[in-house]
């Protein structure tokens, strides 16, 4: 059943279709938003100069123009051109400053769209990453601008997070996001030893209401996660400082769809939109990055009543849609995700953290560009499959990558069925542009 549907959706997909946030919105209205977005940066920038932090200010400057899909960024320079520069010249990308790193694959929390609770026995091993692990990792990196520090464990519940993040900021003073569920940890932790080195935390927070969201989010408590909220913006207000920037994530499923525009309710409740942060702060409506097992939940279409309940809410805290339709997703060979590494437990280098929630652990493990437990970053990011992967994923006219097939934030279809798979464990030839 659910590959008849998988295979409709490839006869049905087809190049070109709008972006979600551009149909609903408009064009004008995104722009608007964007420049918008552009001058809280700046008035964050100006708060980094004038507290003296020059080494926070050009990092977090980087993190606002260089840093290509993830938290925190604007992507700026690519929208100016750098991407079409990337496409043509991939092989000259020069080693990441940036990555994402999973430190943990324990959890406590029993959330039925998260893949880790459908792990076979043994499947992956359930452990937390040492302290001594992760400067292991951090010394192959020689400059490191952005990190993001998440993974499918509950990061809080390892007791060297707090350490690592305090470890990596006093070595790189980088721009650390995270994203959590905010229900593990307390005010006084986050105070003490997680504000002083983030610049921006993504709240996963999936309902409105705390029968809806306790059922999703198994073991997490709401009134945890909201009296952290007002107290995190109380903290700001106290210290007078616009970080940690503070997101959400709201995952869009059948049984939290009516709650959508309730939760834009809710968090103007707690804050001021301009209490939030900078740019990076909104709610990111995110399509379900689906597996066999919770596709009973997913939703291919948002239902235009509840689009129309969200716009009435404009002019609080802003929205926007991320993959959130999948037809609607921009085709693979304009993905800059692959510029951005991620680090899976214990150590495997993927490409980006789209391919994470798949529940597909050992498939991950073998088409992974290398360990880094077992060889240097740098050594990874210039072998031939990492190399090679990166030319194919930005050629409309080459197949696939097979660890990119059923990229939920990119299309794939339409090249998967005119140039086909590639397989490093299968090398075969493929059909070429305009053969």
């Amino acid at each position: 059943m659910f590959n008849q549907l998988i295979e409709k959706e490839i006869e049905n997909s087809t190049t070109g279709l709008s972006d979600l946030n551009n149909e609903i919105f408009g064009s004008s209205y995104m722009r608007k938003i964007y420049f918008k977005r552009l001058a809280r940066d700046f008035r964050s920038l100006y708060y980094l100069l004038k507290h003296f932090k020059m080494k926070e200010f050009f990092d977090f400057f980087y993190t606002k123009t260089l840093v290509p899909t993830g938290e925190g960024s604007q992507a700026l320079f690519y929208r100016l051109g750098l991407s079409r520069l990337i496409q043509k010249y991939p092989d000259r990308v020069p080693l990441p400053r940036f990555f994402e790193m999973e430190t943990t694959t324990v959890c406590n929390k029993r959330c039925f769209i998260c893949e880790y609770i459908y792990w076979p026995e043994g499947e992956q091993i359930k452990r937390h990453m040492s302290i001594e692990e992760f400067k292991h990792v951090i010394g192959q990196f020689p400059v490191i601008r952005w990190a993001n520090l998440t993974g499918e464990g509950s990061s809080f519940l390892n007791k060297d997070y707090t350490l690592m993040l305090k470890y990596l900021w006093e070595k790189h003073r980088t721009s650390i996001w995270l994203v959590d569920h905010l229900s593990d940890v307390t005010i006084e932790t986050l105070e003490e030893k997680v504000f002083p080195y983030i610049h921006g935390l993504y709240v996963s927070m999936d309902a409105a209401t705390k029968q809806t969201y306790e059922s999703i989010k198994i073991g997490c408590k709401f009134e945890n996660v909201v009296n952290n909220l007002k107290s995190i913006t109380e903290y700001k207000r106290r210290k007078w400082t616009p970080f940690p920037h503070l997101s959400f994530r709201y995952v869009i499923l059948k049984e939290n769809m009516h709650e959508m525009a309730l939760f834009l309710d809710l968090l103007n409740s707690i804050a001021k939109p301009s209490e939030w942060g900078g740019s990076s702060s909104y709610v990111e409506f995110t399509g379900l990055l689906y597996f066999p097992e919770i596709y009973p939940h997913y939703v291919s279409e948002i239902p235009r009543h509840i689009i129309d309940g969200l716009l009435k809410r404009r002019g609080g805290v802003e929205f926007l849609f991320s993959h959130a339709e999948e037809l609607r997703n921009p085709p693979i060979e304009c993905c800059n995700a692959w510029m951005e590494p991620y680090i899976m437990m214990p150590g495997y280098v993927l490409p980006c953290c789209a391919v994470l929630m798949s529940n597909r652990r050992p498939f991950l493990r073998k088409y992974s560009f290398g360990n880094v437990f077992e060889k240097d970053f740098k050594e990874i990011w210039r072998n031939e499959y990492y190399s090679r992967f990166r030319r194919m994923i930005v050629d409309p006219c080459a197949p696939v990558p097979k660890i990119c097939v059923g990229c939920r934030a990119y299309r794939t279809q339409h090249r998967i069925k005119e140039y086909g798979i590639w397989d490093v464990h299968e090398q075969m030839d493929h059909k070429q542009c305009g053969s």
